[in-house]
């Protein structure tokens, strides 16, 4: 045997040598595993494993679990870590003894995966040029033999010489031989008992037994034959692209063992699969035009020609009807002798084409074995029953190979012919797909019944019956060069509708699979078409053929009982009543496909119409949360968002705030459950449309209003983005309709959301709030030496020197018990009447309108907004009188600012906001003398002012004028604002891969790495300002990886600085061959930044950034040299970072900034210098939300003082972290799911 794939090494000048002779090594497993005792002689396995040592005197001893290691004294050996055999490659020593070794021997009792076994067999495949291998299993015998798994061994097994065997402690059980050896030691063809099994003496194997030394086999070559006289070696990938059949069908069954094994390691026996059936193919055709030509075609020539004359005329629209009839008369006459001659032939092929479809139907069926079977000895090599495999033979034989062309059309609906004029058998006629990507999908192979829309015009209409279908083809193609309908459309092939006739299903198999997956053979286009002719709609194809075939296809091809690759294989009629027991499996079909199955069961299985809108309604709650799901999973903060759109769906609300007791009981068709929905809402509608009008109802009646909302509040309560199969699962097992055939009852669920959403909160009696008594600008504040108007210090201080701190101690006591008496709390929290109205108001109005002077209704959206944003958690938002609350303590904050002194300390927010020096500013204020030497007030309360309440029924305002107003312009400037965005983004997409990597090992680049950042670092600007003024546009820049390889998407996003509107969105595929190391990640990603800059630069230079905004550190960083300050001096940008992550610089950890700002910043908004043992300030953390775990830290990187860092974070984050590098992260990793 010789061709470009297979070379024949001789053995003629090899000698014979006993197996101790040549140069051996024993790798021995001691993983965790090998304490177990063996029952057999009362030791553990590695005890018996070591045991074999004392066979010879081994060249190379290396045991091997987690790590490899040569051992000179195995003695102390013990147990210890997993079972990776591929660690021996990973040792250049024990990697080394391998090489060295001519007979390997190969110790383990363990067990490992399908991804270990193909990562053990890259390293094998080019390793296994040995005299002679031997697996050996230890363990406890199974309860038969075949049981034994050699998934550890499977790769070594596929050496040219080899023995497997078990060994028990006392015992050696020959399991497989092959090669030369198994002259000496023959393998059992029965694994069902021990005592059936050939046994060895293993003194005997090395000291008596001999063996041919070995040869050179090429790199890349496989050895699948050795005897006395030669041995014969295989390139698996270009035997995989041959074409020569002659030297494949030279192969013996032995042969494709070997070769189907080593598919099966090397995880490519989809690829032998496919190469197998594409030659079955070729074989078959081959011998079927040699079988043509010696048989008497005589009446199907004449039809063929008759209807040639006919296509001729008709397509070149000749008007002569007499010809026409004639032609027609002739056909008439041939085609009871043309269908006779017909059948005579297919007898006559399937009697001469016997032998060669056995020869492939059994390497097929050897091929499935090993795609369904274990890593079992008895899966492995072959030796289950053959019965069984025979039995496979009908049921797993390829549908697209053997196509014989003869088609039965019994029992086909009529229809009359444009060729013969007579009524013949009807046949679909299909086209080419316009995007084939629209049958190959992941998606639609997972899911054919979901349908795709694009397909719907692969069907076309052909007024050309079955009987003359072939022969209108090869006229068509002969007459006009291309395959065209008798309307002048292209075409490409039909398909019977009888598919009840196993040759015509192969046939139409065949077809489907050239024309709409462009000749791959992907079984799941049987399902898509029956989606496809479900969804298709035309006159000419009427009901009652649409019946028929979606009867035909449904009865006679085959799914699992799940529809998807697990379960139980049946005939897809079966699998439609099967599924409906299996609820969770019906669920994860997508909303066309459930709906599609629903309405097929209630065709052919006549399941109840309330049982279809149970299932209905609950797959409408799943879809609703996939819908939220596809929202949050870009980050935390979208939960919040979702949220929001819910609640303004939901309930009456306020700029966001729901109202209490306004829950709606929302209609199906409502305008913003569609938007919210999006464009599963209309996909979704149209199927639940067609399955109502089926069952006689409406999507009204199967979604009823409580249904919707009730589907619609479950998504308000979820805490945390999660699968959408498990947050549905959640809300199965806590909510009764769940179980109780999702029945609502309106006025239960709506007290619950009452108590759910609003809360059980203090109640007040008096409507009066106190106007401001302190200015310190966003930190104003009422008084804290008055409760409303009730005096809180006691009268024995009048006109005496008090310590300020004492004073406030005793006055913040009795503050205290005041206001947890009258709101039920004294900090704003989850039950308390009062709220953070105050601090808000005066925090908006100073960032946001620090000069203003009346009141406008910007002012009040952007209040309410803030207050919305605390969710009922620090106080009741949502009472009546929240609304004029807002805007009368507006009105009065405006005038208090104006008439009183700022008494802020400068560039000190943390002691403004102290409760010490809020009462210190008030006393002052009022004109009392304080001593800040002895820390001492003069208390005169003669001197302070009786604080002004704010009272309702004092104000001229028509509040609910005011409030239908704010919440009309509310919605105007959302919807303003979304409009903007998307008709204003400029969005550059470069979707070619740009590879990024260093030509030098990662331990030489370390030392200069760490050369340039000290370089970098004396250029690094951080105590000034070089910003251009005024800013306009800031960038975010992000990067994000897809995990299975080396791609990624750099992304940068650039906003409008005053309104946070995006101006352009960049991103750039990369190919990432440079490593992350911690502290070196500028890099890895500054590469990639300036690629992004460059770009800006060539397409939108009108939108260059004056800032920008980085994931990561600037000066925080040991080198002082973190990204962004990295970037900032080869950019030449101000630029600094923004990280969610404390990187730990000298002392400097996640605890010990964490109790700095609880220390110094616990509130919202608050933060904290932090810095290093030396000095100097790494940035600041952020308390951001509250809650000091979600802090972020602020580092500047170049060309920006830390001031300016922090001004700029503040005025561009919504949400924990800031707009720029948000965006950029959500655009990166959008980029990222469509190229993995």
């Amino acid at each position: 045997m010789t061709s470009s794939y297979l070379v024949t090494i001789s053995k003629a000048d090899l000698k014979l040598k006993t197996v101790k002779d040549f140069i051996t090594g024993i790798f021995i497993d001691n993983s965790g595993s090998t304490s177990s005792q063996l029952v057999s002689i009362g030791k553990n396995v590695l005890q018996a494993e070591l045991s074999i040592c004392q066979v010879t005197q081994f060249d190379h001893i290396v045991l091997w679990n987690t790590t490899a290691k040569l051992y000179t004294n195995i003695e102390t050996a013990h147990p210890e870590g997993g079972t990776n055999p591929t660690t021996i490659f990973q040792n250049e020593s024990t990697k080394n003894a391998f090489n060295k070794s001519d007979v390997i021997v190969f110790v383990t009792d363990g067990e490992i995966d399908n991804n270990s076994v193909t990562q053990f067999a890259t390293h094998t495949k080019d390793n296994l040029n040995k005299a002679l291998v031997i697996c050996i299993i230890v363990r406890n015998r199974f309860l038969t033999p075949s049981q034994i798994n050699v998934s550890v061994v499977a790769p070594l097994m596929i050496a040219s010489n080899v023995l497997c065997l078990f060994y028990d402690g006392e015992i050696f059980y020959i399991l497989s031989s092959k090669g030369y050896i198994s002259q000496f030691y023959k393998s059992s063809d029965d694994l069902t008992d021990y005592q059936k099994l050939n046994t060895l003496n293993i003194n005997e194997l090395f000291h008596n037994i001999q063996i041919y030394e070995y040869t050179k086999i090429p790199d890349g070559y496989i050895p699948i034959r050795d005897n006395e006289e030669e041995m014969i070696a295989i390139d698996f990938n270009k035997f995989l692209n041959t074409k020569d059949l002659n030297l494949i069908s030279n192969l013996t069954e032995n042969d494709w063992k070997t070769l189907i094994q080593y598919g099966k390691i090397g995880n490519k026996l989809h690829e032998l699969r496919i190469f197998v059936s594409h030659m079955k193919n070729q074989s078959i055709e081959i011998d079927k035009e040699k079988l043509k030509l010696n048989f008497n075609f005589k009446y199907l020539k004449q039809r063929d020609e008759i209807i040639s004359n006919i296509v001729k005329l008709k397509l070149n629209e000749i008007n002569n009807s007499i010809e026409l009839n004639q032609y027609r008369q002739q056909l008439h006459h041939i085609s009871d002798q043309a269908k006779i001659e017909e059948i005579e032939y297919l007898k006559y092929i399937n009697l001469n084409l016997h032998k060669n479809r056995q020869y492939w139907n059994n390497i097929q069926n050897l091929i499935h074995e090993q795609e369904i079977g274990s890593y079992s000895i008895n899966d492995f090599t072959f030796s289950s029953n053959r019965a069984n495999r025979a039995k496979l033979l009908t049921i797993n034989d390829d549908e697209y190979s053997d196509i014989i062309n003869i088609l039965d059309h019994t029992n086909v609906p009529l229809f009359q012919c444009a060729i013969c004029m007579e009524q013949g058998p009807f046949v679909l006629w299909l086209k080419i797909p316009n995007n084939l990507n629209d049958t190959t999908n992941d998606f639609i192979i997972n899911f054919p019944l979901e349908g795709n829309e694009n397909l719907i015009n692969c069907i076309v209409s052909n007024p050309v019956c079955g009987f003359c279908a072939k022969s209108y083809i090869n006229a068509t193609i002969n007459n006009s060069n291309q395959l065209i309908t008798l309307y002048r459309e292209s075409c490409a092939g039909f398909i019977p509708l009888n598919w009840s006739i196993e040759s015509n299903r192969k046939f139409a198999n065949n077809i489907l699979y050239q024309i709409l997956t462009g000749n791959k053979i992907l079984h799941h286009i049987q399902m898509l078409l029956l989606s496809i002719i479900d969804d298709y709609k035309s006159n000419w194809f009427n009901q009652e053929i649409k019946d028929y075939f979606i009867k035909q296809i449904i009865e006679n091809i085959y799914t699992t009982d799940s529809f998807s690759e697990e379960g139980i294989r049946m005939i897809f009629i079966n699998a439609l009543k099967e599924i409906i027991k299996q609820e969770d499996k019906l669920l994860r079909q997508p909303i066309n496909a459930f709906c599609r199955i629903l309405n097929f069961n209630y065709i052919f299985h006549q399941l109840d119409k309330e049982i279809i809108q149970i299932l209905l309604r609950k797959r409408f709650t799943l879809m609703c949360i996939e819908n939220q799901c596809s929202k949050t999973k870009f980050g935390p903060e979208h939960l919040s968002i979702v949220k929001q759109q819910l609640y303004d769906i939901l309930f009456d609300t306020l700029c966001g705030i729901p109202r209490q007791n306004s829950l709606k009981q929302i209609d199906i068709n409502n305008e913003k459950l569609k938007e919210f929905l999006g464009k599963s809402y209309d996909t979704a509608m149209h199927s639940i449309d067609k399955i109502a009008r089926n069952i006689g109802t409406d999507r009204s009646t199967i979604l009823p209003k409580e249904i919707v909302s009730f589907s619609l509040y479950l998504l308000t309560t979820v805490p945390i983005h999660d699968r959408p199969m498990k947050l549905y699962t959640d809300f199965a097992l806590k909510h009764r309709p769940f179980r109780d055939n999702m029945q609502i009852e309106w006025s239960e669920f709506e007290k619950k959301v009452n108590e759910d959403v609003f809360g059980h909160y203090h109640s007040m009696s008096v409507s009066v709030i106190p106007d401001y008594a302190i200015n310190l600008g966003q930190f104003s504040c009422p008084s804290k030496l008055f409760f409303n108007t009730e005096p809180l210090w006691r009268q024995d201080i009048e006109n005496k020197r008090i310590n300020i701190t004492k004073l406030m101690n005793e006055i913040k006591i009795n503050l205290d018990n005041k206001l947890k008496g009258y709101y039920g709390n004294v900090i704003p929290n989850t039950s308390s009447a009062h709220f953070l109205l105050h601090s808000i108001v005066a925090d908006v109005l100073e960032n946001k309108y620090p000069y203003d002077e009346l009141m406008n209704e910007q002012m009040i959206i952007d209040c309410i907004i803030h207050i919305g944003r605390t969710a009922g958690r620090k106080g009741n938002i949502y009472a009546d009188c929240v609304f004029p609350y807002i805007v009368l303590t507006i009105e009065h904050y405006l005038k208090f600012r104006k008439t009183t002194k700022n008494m802020t300390k400068p560039n000190d927010d943390a002691l403004s906001r102290s409760y010490q020096y809020k009462i210190i500013a008030e006393l002052v204020a009022s004109g009392m003398e304080f001593n800040e030497n002895t820390n001492e007030v003069l208390f005169e309360s003669s001197k302070l002012k009786i604080p002004h309440m704010i009272k309702l029924d004092d104000s001229k305002i028509d509040f609910n004028d005011l409030k239908k107003h704010i919440q009309e312009l509310y919605i105007a400037l959302r919807k303003s604002s979304n409009n903007n965005t998307s008709q204003t983004s400029l969005n550059i997409e470069i979707k070619d891969f740009i590879e990024f990597g260093y030509k030098m090992d990662v331990d030489d680049l370390l030392p200069i790495w760490a050369q340039e950042q000290e370089n970098i670092v004396p250029s690094i600007i951080t105590n000034t300002d070089q910003i251009e003024q005024p800013i306009k546009y800031v960038a975010g820049l992000d990067i994000s990886f897809v995990k299975t390889n080396d791609k990624a998407v750099g992304s940068m996003v650039i906003f409008d600085y005053d309104t946070l509107n995006i101006v352009a969105k960049i991103s750039v595929n990369c190919n990432m061959k440079i490593p992350y190391i911690p502290s070196y990640l500028a890099f890895r990603e500054a590469p990639v930044f300036m690629k992004l800059i460059d770009i800006q630069k060539e397409c939108c230079p009108h939108l260059t950034p004056q800032v920008i905004l980085m994931d990561g550190n600037g000066v925080w960083h040991p080198r002082r040299a973190g990204i962004a300050s990295h970037f900032g001096v080869l950019s030449g940008f101000p630029c600094f970072g923004v990280s969610k992550n404390v990187l730990y610089v000298d002392s400097i950890t996640r605890e010990k900034v964490q109790d700095l700002l609880n220390e110094k910043a616990p509130e919202k908004d608050q933060y904290a210098e932090v810095i290093d043992d030396s000095g100097n300030v790494l940035g600041l953390a952020y308390n951001v939300t509250g809650s000091v775990k979600s802090a972020v830290y602020i580092s500047v990187g170049h060309k920006i003082t830390l001031t300016t860092a922090c001004d700029i974070f503040k005025s561009v984050t919504k949400y924990r972290n800031c707009e720029p590098i948000r965006q950029a992260d959500l655009l990166s990793r959008e980029m990222v799911t469509k190229i993995s």
